[in-house]
């Protein structure tokens, strides 16, 4: 007899059940029972330019004044969690000038590596352009009525990710000597603008900001991953329910409430290769308010750390950990507390256990991504992702 799958066809009743048991932020819920409700649908089929042509005219005729052209549509490569497409507009503003200007199409797919909600991005992007260089966002259709799929515009920006002599993609970027002293500096003083950003002065109407002295933000984290890991796992595993539990039960309170990047490294940003300056900060998708130890724990994974000419391990690729450490104190005004960034380190090795566990097989089970290859190079970081958690979970045990 077989089984029915009841994380592939959810029933309504079973979906009710994981947002009694994991209460979490109100978008964050929004989005993981969207996924759901539509989990049992069809396989992701890529968008085509022509599709992509139509429903961008017709919405941007919506909010333009005047007449305008969308020319030179393409799809992008890289990302594994958004279809991208770039393109060109030209119009003529109220003024009647003629403008042009080269944008970025941001679209979710069936289901992603990460679930997340596009107004969350597009308010998080469109306040901290204030303090850090990160694309315009013109326009966001959250929940695809318009365009199809939730999706954002933005401008494009030049630049590469890595040096021009690397090869295939890796998580390790081996910028070198010379781009590590061109990039290094300004890493770490965005990083720390990140965590000190005021950001109560800005849209955040998409998040639950979490209240200083409280572990209620923290909980409702842990929320958030292990109802993904609820609806997306395969089979139990007795590691990944300790973890929970441990993190359930250590839960500190924040200190300071700061926007959280969660994948603030080397290959999320652009540089121009002559120069090494940063021309943007990239995919915001998975930012919340929270604590800026998570943003740390995450960089300092030996997932993102180089060896340098003299065998010194630098913290994702830049600088040792204590002089990382020690310039982003001095930038930021805010300490580096031990004992939260052991304890996040645990969180970031849990999050990405359940990303490479659960989310990226069921997703390729489904055929419901367009990264099917991308997100097969994430299934294979599991057992690295296993064994960190398990020695970070050792140590405080």
């Amino acid at each position: 007899m077989v089984v029915p799958d009841v994380k592939q066809n959810p029933s309504d009743e079973w979906i009710e059940s994981l947002r009694e048991r994991f209460p979490t932020e109100r978008t964050v819920d929004e989005t993981l029972t969207r996924k759901m409700k539509h989990r049992s649908g069809p396989r992701h089929r890529p968008q085509t330019v022509a599709s992509v042509t139509e429903r961008l005219t017709r919405f941007l005729a919506r909010r333009l004044p005047g007449e305008f052209l969308v020319s030179d549509i393409r799809s992008l490569a890289g990302g594994s969690s958004k279809e991208q497409f770039s393109f060109r507009l030209n119009w003529r503003d109220e003024k009647g000038d003629e403008r042009s200007e080269a944008l970025v199409l941001r679209m979710r797919p069936s289901e992603s590596i990460v679930e997340t909600h596009t107004l969350r991005e597009y308010q998080a992007m469109k306040a901290v352009r204030e303090v850090m260089p990160v694309p315009a966002v013109h326009w966001c259709d959250p929940e695809g009525e318009e365009l199809g799929q939730p999706a954002l515009i933005a401008g494009f920006c030049k630049g590469i990710t890595r040096p021009p002599s690397q090869g295939a993609y890796t998580p390790r970027q081996g910028f070198g000597a010379k781009y590590r002293a061109l990039l290094g500096p300004q890493f770490v003083r965005y990083f720390a603008e990140l965590a000190k950003f005021d950001w109560r002065h800005s849209d955040v109407s998409a998040f639950d900001p979490p209240r200083v002295g409280s572990n209620d933000g923290v909980i409702k984290a842990i929320n958030w991953w292990e109802r993904v890991w609820e609806e997306d796992s395969v089979e139990a595993h007795p590691l990944m329910t300790l973890a929970a539990q441990w993190l359930r039960d250590h839960a500190p309170p924040i200190d300071y409430v700061s926007f959280v990047h969660r994948d603030f490294r080397g290959g999320n940003f652009l540089f121009d290769p002559e120069n090494g300056r940063i021309m943007a900060i990239l995919d915001w998708e998975l930012v919340h308010l929270g604590d800026r130890h998570e943003d740390l724990a995450f960089l300092f994974s030996p997932l993102f750390s180089e060896k340098d000419e003299e065998g010194v391990e630098l913290v994702g690729g830049f600088f040792p950990r204590d002089v990382f450490i020690g310039e982003y104190e001095r930038l930021s005004g805010l300490p580096v507390d031990p004992e939260r960034l052991a304890y996040y380190d645990v969180f970031s090795c849990w999050r990405g256990a359940i990303n490479a566990l659960a989310t990226a097989p069921r997703i390729m089970m489904g055929e419901k991504t367009h990264q099917d290859i991308r997100v097969g190079w994430i299934i294979n970081s599991a057992p690295l992702m296993l064994s960190a958690m398990h020695n970070a979970l050792k140590k405080r045990l």
